[in-house]
């Protein structure tokens, strides 16, 4: 299991928060996620095997916010 934080832009509320979670947890190989509208990161859990970053940001990106680097 591989555990990383990402930072997204662009969530204002609770229900970003809630948008951002249910995309990255529809990504195969994601086993956990936690993310923080105060801090504006996700911490993700995943299977390296199944899942990999870039389809984890392209999820987030999907649901409408910006990765940052």
């Amino acid at each position: 299991m591989v555990q990383e934080i990402i930072s997204i832009e662009g969530m204002m509320c609770g229900h970003c928060q809630m948008t951002v979670e249910k995309a990255i947890r529809a990504v195969k190989g994601v086993q956990e996620v936690k993310v923080s509208l105060d801090n504006k990161q996700a911490e993700v859990s995943y299977d390296p095997g199944i899942a990999d970053p870039a389809a984890i940001r392209s999820a987030v990106t999907r649901a409408g916010y910006k990765v940052m680097d």
